[in-house]
């Protein structure tokens, strides 16, 4: 049988990588699963922008990525285990490329990237691609052997730390003894699916570990719900950086995994970690509420972002059943059901946008001059001050409350 220069043991990935440069002629880099540079070729004389940027961030740059899933390289990567030819992005600084994964079963494990800098890759050049990434696939199994039993080291210690009340200081020392640095202001993200199997987690941790802005300190889950410790990397807007993270989160899940359903909550930022417990509670709290309220509430993902709906489920805790007894909302439920109309929605909707007629009939799917006609049937039917701050929020309230009822006699 005919040996090829990756028969034999490779001391390290710089090794390894160094082979197939040598072997090939060419620029090569080697990725994990998340697009974390791994190692690559020691010796190139020539290169290009993309691969500098990755080599000094140690990633691969989000813009490349991102546009990988547009071209729809990535996809055809983790479809297929044969070498796929990249044409060259002049915008992006990348030059033509040969890519393929390493794959044990359905697992991606990384990738080999190699730049055609001076020549093209034949077709016995890609052959030996195919038998160096079977050959990574053991290098790269050790590493995620390893990687894994971390993982559920980290994982124990994310549970104590929203579970268990502890100080700063301690829980300080047993980041020092995971290997975890010290970090700047931490918080406590929860993403919760109807439904939650190794695959989506898998997905949802790769689209979190290839943003930039955020790192991803620890992750675990809990039965439907993906939990989250997370560090903002940019100091001047950190709340900002979460919200814009979190929605790359539900805009990316959709795009490449078809995931639509899905509730992101996040506590606030502590730099004392023994708050941490508190910022789980407050993310919690987001969810739940979100729950409830999903399609107002798709983009808010802080408690002081919730407005009134905040409050509802405290109020409803504490309340006795609620049945609507205010003689405006029970006229306008009445007439609806009798005239086949949908003036209580109106209402609602309108005073969910503040008054602002033409946010409120973008929500309704309605002209303005509908709108209208409708907030001046319910003014006849009602007769309720609609320009009184304190009866529009009474209003607000008790129809919210209603709706949350309704909802909850509905899931029971």
């Amino acid at each position: 049988m005919k040996t090829t220069p990756f028969d034999r043991v490779f001391h390290s990935l710089e090794d390894f990588v160094d082979t197939i440069s040598d072997t090939l002629s060419c620029p090569v880099t080697l990725e994990d699963a998340n697009h974390q540079l791994l190692a690559y070729s020691s010796h190139d004389d020539e290169t290009d922008a993309a691969r500098i940027s990755t080599i000094i961030g140690r990633r691969v740059p989000e813009k490349v990525i991102n546009r990988f899933w547009q071209e729809g390289v990535i996809p055809a990567l983790h479809q297929s285990d044969q070498p796929l030819d990249i044409p060259s992005i002049t915008e992006l600084g990348l030059r033509n490329r040969v890519a393929i994964s390493i794959r044990k079963n359905q697992e991606i494990l990384g990738y080999i990237w190699v730049i055609e800098v001076k020549k093209k890759l034949t077709a016995a050049d890609k052959q030996l691609m195919k038998i160096a990434a079977d050959k990574a696939k053991n290098l790269l199994m050790q590493l995620t052997l390893k990687k894994k039993h971390r993982e559920q080291t980290n994982e124990q210690l994310l549970w104590q730390l929203i579970t268990e009340k502890q100080s700063h200081h301690t829980i300080a020392t047993l980041f020092k003894e995971a290997g975890i640095p010290q970090i700047r202001a931490l918080t406590i993200m929860v993403i919760s699916f109807p439904k939650l199997d190794d695959s989506l987690y898998r997905n949802v941790k790769y689209v979190a570990k290839t943003t930039k802005d955020v790192q991803l300190v620890i992750n675990t889950t809990d039965r439907n719900q993906i939990i989250f410790l997370l560090s903002p990397l940019l100091e001047h807007s950190p709340e900002q950086a979460l919200r814009e993270f979190s929605r790359t989160m539900q805009e990316q899940m959709k795009e490449r995994f078809a995931v639509k359903d899905m509730t992101i909550g996040c506590g606030y930022l502590y730099n004392d970690y023994s708050k941490l417990i508190q910022s789980y509670q407050e993310a919690q709290k987001v969810v739940r509420a979100k729950k409830w309220h999903q399609s107002e509430l798709t983009f808010n993902y802080f408690l002081h972002e919730l407005g009134i709906y905040r409050y509802l489920d405290i109020i409803q805790q504490h309340a006795e059943p609620i049945t609507i007894e205010n003689p405006v909302l029970k006229s306008l439920l009445i007439y609806d059901t009798n005239n086949n109309t949908s003036l209580f929605e109106t209402l609602d909707v309108f005073l969910s946008k503040d008054g602002n007629v033409n946010e409120t009939s973008k929500a309704l799917h309605i002209h303005v001059n509908t709108l209208a006609y409708r907030m001046k049937r319910i003014q006849e039917i009602t007769d309720i001050q609609l320009k009184d701050p304190l009866h529009r929020l009474a209003l607000l309230f008790e129809i919210k409350l209603s709706t949350l009822a309704k909802k909850g006699l509905q899931d029971e």
